[in-house]
């Protein structure tokens, strides 16, 4: 299925999961197994450095490669069992990806399009930020456009 998705659209490549497996999830299983779910599908259509991998929702932004080979229980297990926060630091997820673009030497067309963030939270109350999201992303536009990624800021999808 992931292969025919892929070679069909190929739209997803450049995503990236944001996993939110918090315990508050564990009253809710279905809302934990879809967010399990779409990291790992998206996680399978990336292509490198990003595929197979995730990162966490914590105030810590930590890229994880997906552990457990062709075996997708353990593949689901393994997401599941990655510490995570109450809260996402989205400056520091912007960092992250922005570091691993810089170390990676990646071109413009290797960069995340678009960040998807699979949380029962809503979007204020996920943030850590005690500034505007307006000023936090002016933050960010200011750190990729310095290290020659202006033009390839990622979406975010909440």
């Amino acid at each position: 299925m992931v292969e025919d998705v892929y070679s069909k659209q190929g739209k997803f490549k450049n995503w990236l999961a944001v996993c939110d497996v918090h315990p508050r999830f564990m009253d809710d299983e279905v809302s934990l197994e879809v967010s399990i779910a779409l990291g790992l599908l998206l996680s399978e259509l990336s292509e490198e450095p990003w595929k197979g991998k995730v990162i966490q929702f914590s105030r810590e932004a930590q890229l994880h490669s997906i552990q457990g080979g062709d075996d997708l229980r353990y593949k689901y297990e393994f997401v599941r069992r990655t510490t995570c926060g109450v809260d996402l630091d989205f400056e520091k997820l912007f960092d992250l990806i922005l570091q691993v673009a810089v170390n990676e030497n990646l071109k413009l067309d290797q960069m995340i399009k678009k960040v998807l963030v699979l949380s029962h939270a809503d979007f204020d109350s996920a943030s850590v930020a005690q500034t505007s999201w307006e000023i936090d992303y002016q933050a960010i536009q200011s750190k990729y456009k310095e290290k020659g990624y202006g033009d390839v800021v990622p979406h975010m999808v909440f």
